[in-house]
């Protein structure tokens, strides 16, 4: 039965997944402006370009 401090019934595999998120991360990206957090997206995007573009080694030896 749902809480009465919810309007609606809550998913079980979302509460499960809750555990395992810093939610102090999410409020800190929420200050941002949406032209900041374009700003940190690009950056990632390039350095995920640039790993991408790095030789690697083989996983085994």
């Amino acid at each position: 039965m749902a809480s009465t401090s919810f309007p609606f019934e809550r998913d079980l595999v979302i509460e499960a997944y809750k555990k395992d998120i810093d939610r102090s991360l999410i409020h800190e990206s929420l200050k941002w402006t949406v032209e900041e957090r374009f700003i940190r997206l690009m950056s990632l995007q390039r350095f995920s370009e640039e790993l991408r573009k790095a030789p690697h080694k083989p996983l085994t030896e």
